[in-house]
C-alpha cells in the first residue's frame, strides 16, 4: 500500500492546486465585473496581478473559455466575451429551458434530502441582507450573493443529472455578470425579494408548474432589466471607467 506522501509526487499536486485557486480568483473577478466585455487578457499581466505562472493560469484560462466566460482566439490569445443584447437573450432563454427540466425533474424526484436542503438554503438566504452599508451608499453583501447562488442550485439539486446542475451553474455565473455589469439599482432589487419566497414555497409543495413558471418569471424579468440598463449605459459614453 503506498503511503500518503508516494501516491504522487509534489510537482503533480500545486500545479493543479494553483491552477484551481487561479480559476475562482479569475472566474469571480470576471463575474464581478472587473474586467470589461471584450477586454483582452494578456496571460503575462495576469500572472503579475495574481502571482502565478503561466502554466495554471492557461490551465484556468482554458477552464474558463469552456465555461463561456472567457473566449480564446487562435492567435490573439483570450478575452472577455464581448457581451450583448443577442448574448443576454440566447443566455437567459436557454438558461430558463434547462431550469424548467430541471427544477421539475427534483419536484418529481422530491425525497427528504432534497427538500432539507432546500429549505436550509432558503432560510440561510432569508437571513441575509442583501445590501451592506457603504460611505458611498449600499455595496453588495458577498455572503448574500453566496446564498443566492446556493438556493438557486438548491432548487435543482435533486434532479439527479451532475451535468444538468453544472450547466444550470455555469449559467447563473454568467448571468451574474451581467447583473454586476448592468449596475441594476438597489432599490429595484429589493422590490424583487419576496421573488425567491414564491418560489421556494412553491418547489417545497411540489408544485411543479407553479414552480417553474416562477422560475422563468424570475429569469427573464430580470434579464429584460438587465437589458434596460445596457442600453441606457450604451447611450452614455464615458459612464464606465
Amino acid at each position: 500500500m503506498l503511503e500518503p506522501d508516494d501516491a504522487l509526487p509534489a510537482g503533480r499536486i500545486v500545479p493543479a492546486t494553483l491552477a484551481s485557486q487561479t480559476y475562482e480568483r479569475l472566474r469571480r473577478d470576471i463575474v464581478d465585473a472587473h474586467y470589461a466585455p471584450g477586454q483582452k487578457l494578456g496571460t503575462r499581466q495576469l500572472s503579475e496581478r495574481y502571482d502565478v505562472g503561466l502554466a495554471p493560469l492557461r490551465e484556468a484560462l482554458t477552464r474558463l473559455s469552456r465555461e463561456g466566460l472567457v473566449v480564446q482566439h487562435d492567435r490573439r490569445g483570450f478575452a472577455v466575451p464581448n457581451f450583448g443584447g443577442a448574448h443576454l437573450e440566447e443566455l437567459s432563454r436557454t438558461r430558463s429551458w434547462l431550469n424548467d427540466i430541471a427544477l421539475r425533474a427534483s419536484i418529481d424526484y422530491a425525497d427528504q434530502t432534497w427538500v432539507q436542503g432546500l429549505v436550509q438554503a432558503y432560510h440561510r438566504l432569508a437571513r441575509l441582507d442583501r445590501y451592506l452599508k457603504g460611505k458611498d451608499g449600499p455595496r453588495e453583501n458577498p455572503e448574500w450573493e453566496a446564498a443566492h447562488r446556493d438556493f438557486h442550485t438548491a432548487l435543482i439539486a435533486g434532479c439527479r443529472s451532475r451535468w444538468m446542475i453544472d450547466y444550470c451553474n455555469q449559467m447563473f455565473e454568467a448571468s451574474t455578470y451581467y447583473r454586476r455589469y448592468s449596475r441594476i439599482t438597489a432599490e429595484y432589487r429589493k422590490g424583487r425579494e419576496n421573488e425567491h419566497e414564491k418560489l421556494f414555497q412553491a418547489a417545497v409543495s411540489l408544485q411543479a408548474d407553479e414552480a417553474a413558471r416562477l422560475m422563468r418569471k424570475h429569469v427573464m424579468e430580470t434579464a429584460q432589466r438587465v437589458q434596460e440598463r445596457l442600453l441606457a449605459e450604451s447611450a452614455r459614453p464615458g459612464l464606465r471607467s
